[in-house]
């Protein structure tokens, strides 16, 4: 597994950065989109 950082819409106006592990890029913006809602994940990189 590898570790990503997401940046994360959590509200209209707060964004925040949170660590996901996932096999891949696409199963960590999968992961934070049910967490965080779909759309809300601005960006993502591995770390």
């Amino acid at each position: 597994m590898k570790k990503y950082k997401l940046w994360v819409r959590i509200n209209g106006s707060q964004t925040v950065f949170t660590l996901i592990f996932a096999q891949n890029g696409l199963a960590a913006k999968s992961l934070g989109e049910a967490q965080y809602g779909v759309g809300n994940v601005l960006s993502f990189k591995e770390v």
